[in-house]
């Protein structure tokens, strides 16, 4: 019996099904899904607040606040121009070995993690000047602000037991065939999530001020995969079983889309402070192309080739209301104590992939989209708290502040254990910041460590990854 292409393939196919799973994504209308788990954490930036541990909803009086609550850009008295920069170094490695029997045939499994890399980047550039609308003075705010970096590492590899019948020309069953395969899936994302902030703060009255921001979203991540096979013992033909090698290459490349409106609240007291913001829902596109390319070879001779483009690829994930609130305590004009709580309900949002787009010359285009269901796919609610502090040290060479924060921040990617029982992943932060300050320039540092042990389904080992974050921030006073 001669193995057909069609075969070689469908046992190709049948082998990459598993890997493909490996990087949490889902299988439907015999297709192949991402769903990525990105951070989704659209906060602010800067210096002063990641050096608080991010506790600036009740703060943010400073040139960054548009990105964290823009009713305290009103306390700025001056045309100010602000920019940050960052440096992530993701560390940490993890692995795992499981015989799994869920899928089509017996895998032995074995993933290894390596969370590395270095990555700096500009991630906040803002501008704020006060200004008066018939009469009524305003602060607007204009500001570029990297609000999600994201970064994903595997190296999957298993091995693969697939049992085939096989048939004689009559269709009388004459043997069973065993094939024995081993899979390597090598695969990297970078890239974040963007947003440009335009905001104003006003005065409501008394010590009650007003903001709000209009929120555009963008910024891109490219993933690229390597997927790799060797299959002993495959029957070419009735005398002779061969060995199959095949490899693939798949880049994609995603943009993102999307705004929303923040509005706030602040309270200014003699020693309390309060904040209060909120985050309009909205529909985050994530628009992607597809390149693949694939080579199967039968004891070394090639058999098929294949390269497909894909483009105009599109995923709506649903980003729920976020709702924020902050307090701060002054306990004397240099020491500051804050703290932030921030709800968003994910568990109730949907993941929309488009399935396909019909072209209406002179009309709308007609679009259908699958919705992840939840099994195979479904979000945690998130309740972050945060707590962070600041003391201003006055000396003779300038104003020196010591930061400080921790934070609790789950996430809304599940953790997801080998019977597939689900769980609220948590990050836990901790922050520490310094600079100096000047009457007219203020140069500040920061400090960010984040840990996250997160499981992924199907074939995934426990991720156990760890941020280090350096943020140096520029404000000068005009």
């Amino acid at each position: 019996m001669k193995l057909s292409l069609q075969k070689i393939l469908l046992i190709l196919t049948l082998l990459l099904i598993p890997s493909f799973s490996a990087d949490a994504q889902v299988a439907f209308l015999n297709e192949i899904v991402r769903s990525e788990g990105f951070n989704f954490g659209f906060t602010g930036n800067g210096a002063r607040a990641r050096g608080m541990g991010n506790a600036f909803l009740a703060v943010s009086d400073d040139i960054t606040g548009v990105g964290w609550n823009p009713a305290g850009v009103f306390k700025m008295e001056s045309p100010v121009l602000g920019l940050s920069f960052n440096s992530l170094r993701p560390r940490g490695a993890s692995s795992s070995d499981r015989l799994d029997l869920s899928g089509p045939f017996i895998a032995f499994e074995r993933i290894s993690r390596d969370h590395t890399g270095t990555f700096g980047a500009l991630t906040s550039a803002n501008f704020v000047a006060p200004i008066r609308v018939k009469g009524h003075p305003f602060v607007a705010s204009a500001s570029y602000t990297r609000v999600s970096d994201e970064y994903q590492f595997s190296n999957i590899e298993f091995d693969e037991i697939a049992i085939f019948a096989i048939f004689n020309e009559v269709g009388t069953l004459i043997d069973l065939d065993t094939v024995i395969a081993s899979v390597g899936v090598i695969s990297e994302l970078e890239g974040g999530i963007d947003a440009v902030n335009f905001g104003f703060g006003t005065r409501l009255s008394g010590n009650l001020a007003l903001g709000a921001s209009l929120n555009i979203y963008g910024g891109a991540v490219q993933r690229h995969t390597s997927f790799s096979i060797t299959a002993d013992n495959i029957p070419v033909n009735n005398f002779q079983n061969g060995l199959l090698t095949a490899t693939a290459l798949s880049a994609d490349s995603s943009k993102f889309g999307g705004f929303n409106f923040t509005i706030g609240l602040k309270h200014d007291g003699e020693r309390f402070d309060a904040g209060l913001v909120l985050r309009t829902p909205f529909s985050l596109n994530q628009k992607s192309l597809n390149f693949n390319a694939q080579i199967v070879k039968i004891n070394d001779i090639v058999a098929d080739t294949d390269t497909t483009i894909t483009i105009d690829l599109l995923t709506k994930y649903e980003i729920p209301l976020m709702l924020g609130f902050g307090i701060g305590y002054n306990v004397s004009e240099s020491w500051l104590l804050a703290l932030d709580a921030e709800y968003r309900h994910f568990s109730t949002q949907q993941i929309k992939i488009r399935q396909s787009i019909t072209l209406v010359p002179g009309a709308d285009n007609i679009e259908e989209f699958v919705i992840l269901s939840e099994e195979q796919w479904q979000w945690s609610n998130v309740f972050i708290l945060r707590a962070g502090t600041e003391y201003l040290n006055e000396t003779g060479i300038g104003t020196i502040p010591f930061r400080a924060g921790i934070g609790y921040v789950p996430v809304p990617t599940p953790d997801t254990d080998i019977n597939g029982v689900r769980s609220t992943a948590v990050s836990y932060e901790f922050s520490l910041g310094t600079g100096i300050h000047w009457e007219q320039i203020k140069l500040d540092l920061a400090y960010n460590y984040s840990t996250l042990d997160l499981e992924s389904p199907g074939f995934a080992a426990r991720s156990k990854n760890k941020n280090h974050f350096v943020t140096a921030s520029f404000t000068g006073y005009f």
